[in-house]
Order: structure tokens, then sequence, then C-alpha cells
């Protein structure tokens, strides 16, 4: 153990930290002792912490090779589905995000909403008339990715909705993708949703059994003798989950810690589709914090606090996540920059950053 931080020269203390190991698509937050400096926040790492990380790298890249056949044929499978869920995703879903700007020491702050992207925006009454095509493509996906499992556990995939779900349910050694393994409350209310909204998919399709007023769709089955009515709120739920669920089976994204809770939140809204219990989960709000710093000295010290404070101050009721850019100025000029991830940000109250610390988390100055 070190008595000084190399960078800083500031006193260090032994403790445990968390630590994002990434190995291909695939992260693994592990629990490990470090060195960790109290000024600066910078963590040293003992070598046999090192190779048991390696070790995690290692077994995570060779699970991410292994699936990547796999997911191509989900990928195959929902090449008509996927790209209309986007589509739909973007036309319910602003792409505006919150960024703040935040100057240290100084209360005031900037929040603007950003878009890289421009998508043309329907009103309401589009938005409710095709809440029909919404529900069935959400289901159809769902369709296709339970059809997935089974055929990746060699079963047979029975031809009907109901034989699926009954064959989903007897098989109770299925191999579920890493996803379903890690968050198995995914792969229970996906199914919930999936048999809850089976009675109502031919009906839809074949029998134009559906009514929509107002923000209301009506579905019914007269063959079952029931009916589901869904909020377009629910609808919007609806979509965005699966569409996380196509994405982050396929490989495309990963479930961070915000989307976890997203999950969870879209189901509580759902609840009254699937029938399962809920999480009782607040809609969280994900901020993009970019934290202007000044130079003091030989470094660039960021009062996390205050980053903090704002966040709570401009968001009291909400939970919040953010990722943090540190900008250090001198004057007007930027020196360096540096990106933390929301699962990175150090758990300091003050940080002081030196232009040669943290370099992993140093981003180019154009």
């Amino acid at each position: 153990m070190l008595d000084k931080c190399p960078v800083c020269g500031d006193g260090i203390v032994k403790k445990q930290v968390n630590k994002v190991l990434r190995g291909g698509n695939l992260t693994e937050t592990v629990k490990i002792q470090a060195e960790v400096c109290l000024r600066c926040g910078e963590r040293l790492y003992a070598p046999e912490v090192i190779k048991h990380c390696e070790k995690v790298r290692a077994k995570l890249e060779k699970m991410a090779n292994s699936q990547t056949t796999s997911r191509k044929g989900l990928l195959c499978k929902l090449s008509y589905e996927h790209w209309i869920l986007d589509f739909l995703e973007k036309r319910y879903d602003s792409p505006d995000k919150k960024v703040i700007e935040i100057t240290s020491g100084k209360p005031s702050f900037t929040m603007c909403l950003d878009s890289g992207t421009t998508y043309v925006f329907p009103g309401p009454t589009f938005l409710n008339g095709i809440m029909p095509l919404t529900v069935i493509v959400s289901f159809k996906a769902l369709d296709m990715i339970f059809e997935w499992i089974l055929e990746e556990n060699n079963k047979e995939v029975p031809k009907n909705l109901l034989g699926k779900l009954k064959r989903l349910e007897k098989e109770s050694d299925l191999q579920l993708p890493p996803l379903f393994e890690s968050q198995p409350y995914l792969y229970n209310y996906s199914k919930a949703l999936f048999s809850q909204l089976r009675p109502y998919r031919n009906k839809v399709v074949h029998e134009n059994s559906f009514s929509v007023r107002g923000n209301t769709l009506t579905l019914s089955s007269s063959e079952h003798g029931t009916s589901l009515t869904l909020s377009s709120k629910q609808v919007v739920c609806l979509v965005r989950f699966v569409c996380v669920l196509v994405r982050a089976l396929s490989g495309e994204m990963l479930v961070s810690d915000y989307k976890n809770n997203m999950l969870r939140h879209y189901l509580d809204i759902l609840a009254p589709v699937h029938g399962q219990p809920t999480f009782n989960q607040q809609e969280p709000c994900f901020v993009q914090v970019e934290f202007k710093v000044p130079r003091c000295g030989a470094g660039f010290p960021a009062d996390l606090r205050q980053v903090r404070d704002t966040l709570k101050s401009e968001f009291p009721t909400q939970e919040v996540i953010f990722d943090l850019k540190v900008q250090a100025m001198e004057d007007e000029n930027l020196i360096a920059e540096w990106y933390f991830a929301p699962e990175e940000v150090p758990d300091l109250d003050l940080m002081t950053l030196y232009e040669e610390s943290h370099k992993k988390h140093r981003v180019a100055v154009v």
C-alpha cells in the first residue's frame, strides 16, 4: 500500500469499490479492493486484483463471442419487427435529452434540450390511431423472442401461440439468454405480457375486433368472452419495453441501472395488462452533466457535491441518474476534458483532477 497518491501527492486509503468490466458487448460489475485517493479520486490496484479483472474480462469476451451467432439468428427473425418497432418508438418518444451545464462555484446553471436527430412528430390523433398496430407488433416481437429461445434449446416449436406458451411453461430446463439469466424478472414479465395479449392477437389482425376512442384502445375476444382496455400511456410503455428487450437481447445495447429502472417503471404502468406484482418504481430521470471547472494551482477541483445538490434542486421528486463531463478551464480556454459514465462517477464530495490523472476517462479536446 502506497502512502501518497502518485498523481497529486495526497493521502490514500484502502477501500472496496465497484468496477465495471467489459468484454465484447458484455459487462459485469465486480467489488474489488483498491487504494483510492480522497483528493483526486485516482484508483490504484494490486497485481492480484488486476489479474482477477483480466480473468473476468476474458470470460466476458468468450461469452460475447459465443453469443454472436445466436444473436444474429434473433435479428434475422426480427428483421421486420425490429425496423417497425424502431419506427413506432421514434413517433411516440421525444428524442430530446436533458443536458445541464454547471460552472464550478456559481449557483446558476443552464439546462438545455439537445437532439442530434430531427424527426417529424405526428399529432395525438395519428398516434392514438396506430395503437392497434403498436400492440400487435410488440406482441409479435415477444412471440419471435420466445420462438428463438425454443429453437436455441433444440425444442420443437409449436405452430400456434397457445402451444408456444404451454411449451415455455413445460420446459423447466431451458437455457435462457444472459439477459434473462441475470434479470429473471424480464423473462417472467415478458411471458406474462405474451400470455395476457395472446387471446387478442388474431382478433385484431383477422377480425378487426378492437375500438379506439380518444386515447383508449379496447381489444375484444368473443371466443374467450373477455376484453382488454389500454390507455395510450400503456401502449407507449409496451413498445418502449419491447424495444429495449429486443436491443438488449440482440446485443445492440447494455441494460444499465437507468435502463433497468426504466423497464421496471414501464412494467408498473403495464400492471393491469400483465397482472404481476408492481415494483413501485418511479420514473427515473437521466441527465447529462457538463461541469466547467477553473484551474486552481496545478489542478482543477471539481465540487461533486455541487453537482448532486444542483440535480436534487432541479429534480426534487425524481430519481436522477447522471453521467459527468468535467471540462477543465483556464480563463475561457478548454484545457482538458474527462468523461465519467454513471457507474463511474467518483463517490467523493470534492475531486481534484490533473492533466495527467484519470487517463482512461480523458476525452480528446478539439
